[in-house]
């Protein structure tokens, strides 16, 4: 309601939703509403109200900052400076799925990046997907990610599975009707995807650098330097 809204009485009472409502993955489900009659509402001159239409990029942006959030505390904490950024895109409603960029600084750090993994799983229940990436990976970007996906990832040896853990009923495929494995609505099978480079090979995977322009001859009014006369247009 705005702000200083006065209501003289407000009741509610449970019913089924007409139709199905728009979950955050934008699938339809069930729910109960609370109807609302208001009777009288007083408010300020040139009242602003704000609100989130859901499902939309907004609202689930809003449901993935405070899982990201949890995750960051939670790998931090047991190893810190290692988890570089996280991402919980839209497609997985802010809540189903997570990239995690991590940064393995010594031999030794291969196989944590797994561990912090596990335990963004931990940190939020709900999640059901996790990709991990490297630290020159945009996380931000679902096509870098990819992209790591297609040259830094083999599905027989990349791929982690933990069958049979609780994860967000919304999920309609989290449903023994969709996988003889699944015991109850709303169990599913976490997974990870390991797109990071072991560490023995980071020298082999070194992504393409592009040389840096100086902008300086045509930001100073100067003469730009002509290509040279024996080059031909092809």
């Amino acid at each position: 309601m705005p702000a200083d809204c006065s209501p003289e009485k407000l009741g509610w009472k449970l019913f089924e939703c007409a139709g199905h409502p728009i979950e955050t993955v934008v699938i339809h489900g069930k729910a109960q509403c609370r109807m609302i009659k208001v009777t009288a509402v007083t408010h300020r001159k040139d009242p602003i109200l704000q609100t989130c239409i859901g499902p939309s990029e907004e609202h689930v942006s809003m449901a993935g900052i405070t899982t990201e959030a949890s995750i960051i505390g939670m790998i931090e904490k047991a190893m810190p400076g290692r988890l570089q950024n996280v991402y919980c895109c839209s497609a997985g409603g802010g809540k189903y799925m997570a990239v995690l960029q991590f940064c393995k600084k010594t031999a030794s750090d291969e196989g944590r990046q797994r561990q912090a993994a596990l335990l963004a799983f931990s940190a939020f229940s709900e999640l059901k997907h996790i990709f991990l990436v490297d630290e020159d990976v945009d996380c931000f970007d679902m096509n870098d990610v990819l992209w790591a996906m297609n040259t830094r990832f083999q599905g027989d040896a990349d791929i982690i599975t933990i069958p049979g853990v609780r994860c967000h009923p919304l999920d309609p495929s989290n449903d023994p009707d969709f996988s003889p494995s699944i015991r109850d609505h709303g169990i599913a099978c976490k997974t990870i995807f390991d797109c990071t480079v072991p560490f023995s090979l980071k020298e082999q995977f070194q992504r393409a650098q592009l040389l840096d322009v100086d902008p300086s001859p045509w930001m100073s009014g100067q003469t730009v330097p002509q290509e040279p006369s024996h080059w031909k247009p092809i």
